[in-house]
């Protein structure tokens, strides 16, 4: 009797690669048009440590992949609509390996929007109401097919910031933000622009979807759509790169994993019909992002990530406390405990997160999102104070660290001899220090910073909103009931 294999819809490395060659984009670079990032100096860097996460899960085969409810092909647990806790949990395990393998600093793996469109998938009555049914019937269809094909997705959210004074709709004239300015019978037309598409060298396809509230009038700003990074009229404008072609003992991050971040204009772009999930709604607009759990499962992702940097820099801030001998002192272990706390409460509240999670009204198993909105207004502090708290153990630690070069040049025998550490080697030392300070002081440590205090909004508004969404009738009522007591 013949042996029947089930079907493995990941992809490998090699497969991602060779779908990224073949999809020849508009993307510019220092000026310079470039259509396959893979062989490009600057950026094939990020496009190998890519391909590295997409051969993680054919080498944890048992933890990422799973069978796909319509056919039974194995595909990565990240693309599936998660129905129970243990699929929670998977999926966050997942999600760990993964950011390891880039110790948390490329904030835009695949799995960052395989969670999106699982989670949009999964509550296609949201996306279908106002008459909106083909809409939503398309965005299940695409969902499928970005599981199937395992696809890298980039999008972009936001308008440009050309006057923060004014509604979006109003920014340069009208025309600046992304709009839709005709149909066919096929498609629709879009015209303006989107920002901030990270990873857009790297991925196969661009997703729209909200961002911030519309006016009810700005119906021609209300559009959401997935389409190939090479459609005609498509264009990427990437902003500097930050790889440092240099070995990785100089740049161990920067050699690795600059993931890259670039405006998108459309030039009168042609969507075709069947790859539009939302056209002309603005209340559907908001509605998309706040009642179809996008928000907690999104932050799920998130924050597994960022617990993962979070462990990495107090990994980071421990071996240079030991390296050195100043963990000995008091003040060097108060900073080392502040940033250990900051670990297990982020570890904690992830875990809270999954323990509260609920069925939603579409049988999707939501994770309790208050855990994750209190993290979402205090983890861009944290980073930013992690760094500095790195920066104080270390101290002009991090202005002695010569080259690979240097290693192996005439004067390796004076830095053998004068750079050596209380427990470690010259080399030793030199390497974890370059490795701290690429971390935090390199161009693409900086791009970190940045990206962690606002790649989910400000900070202040995060907090706001925190208060907001708090449950305050049970602290109200314990007030309450102290000033009933009588005198």
């Amino acid at each position: 009797m013949k042996e029947t294999r089930t079907r493995i819809a990941a992809r490998t490395g090699a497969q991602y690669l060779e779908g990224l060659r073949a999809r020849k984009r508009e993307l510019w670079l220092n000026g310079e048009l470039v259509t396959d990032p893979v062989d490009h100096p600057l950026l094939a860097p990020a496009a190998r440590s890519i391909a590295r996460v997409y051969d993680l899960q054919h080498e944890h085969p048992d933890l990422f992949l799973a069978p796909s409810p319509d056919d039974g092909a194995l595909v990565n647990i990240t693309h599936l609509i998660p129905r129970s806790r243990e699929d929670l949990e998977r999926r966050r395990r997942a999600f760990e390996i993964v950011a390891a393998a880039t110790v948390g600093m490329m904030g835009r793996t695949p799995d960052y929007l395989n969670v999106t469109f699982a989670c949009f998938a999964g509550r296609a009555d949201v996306w279908a109401r106002r008459g909106n049914e083909r809409g939503a019937e398309n965005l299940v269809r695409y969902q499928r097919y970005l599981r199937d094909n395992d696809l890298c997705l980039t999008h972009a959210l936001i308008n440009p910031q050309v006057d923060r004074s004014k509604p979006e709709a109003e920014q340069g004239g009208g025309e600046v933000s992304l709009h839709k300015v005709g149909e066919t019978a096929d498609a629709i037309i879009v015209r303006g622009a989107r920002m901030l598409a990270t990873l857009a060298p790297y991925a196969d396809e661009l997703a729209i979807y909200p961002g911030s509230d519309l006016r009810p009038g700005d119906t021609k700003y209300a559009l959401s759509f997935a389409i190939p990074m090479d459609t005609p009229g498509l264009r990427f404008i990437c902003r500097d790169s930050f790889t440092k072609l240099r070995p990785h003992f100089d740049y161990p991050l920067s050699s690795r994993f600059d993931e890259m971040d670039a405006i998108v204009i459309f030039d009168d772009v042609a969507v075709p019909k069947d790859r539009v999930f939302l056209d002309g709604d603005t209340i559907g607009y908001s509605e998309v992002i706040t009642d179809t759990g996008w928000r907690a499962h999104i932050m799920h992702q998130a924050f597994t990530r960022a617990y993962v940097k979070l462990s990495f820099a107090f990994g980071l801030g421990h071996l240079l406390a030991q390296t050195t001998g100043v963990v000995r002192f008091d003040h060097i272990q108060e900073k080392l405990g502040e940033l250990w706390t900051m670990v297990e409460l982020t570890r904690s509240a992830i875990l809270a997160a999954e323990a509260g999670a609920t069925l939603d009204e579409g049988g999707v198993l939501c994770p309790d999102q208050r855990p994750f909105v209190a993290l979402r207004a205090t983890l861009p502090k944290w980073m930013a104070r992690a760094n500095e708290l790195l920066q104080l153990i270390g101290g002009g630690g991090f202005m002695l660290t010569p080259s690979h070069a240097d290693f192996h040049g005439p004067r390796a025998r004076d830095i053998a001899k004068y750079l050596q550490a209380a427990n470690a080697d010259a080399e030793q030392r030199v390497r974890l220090f370059r490795l701290a300070w690429d971390y935090l002081g390199s161009d693409l440590g900086g791009r970190s910073e940045l990206y962690e205090r606002f790649y989910l909004s400000d900070p202040w508004r995060m907090t706001v909103l925190a208060y907001q969404l708090a449950d305050k009738s049970w602290p109200s009522e314990v007030v309450r009931r102290v000033l009933e007591w009588e005198d």
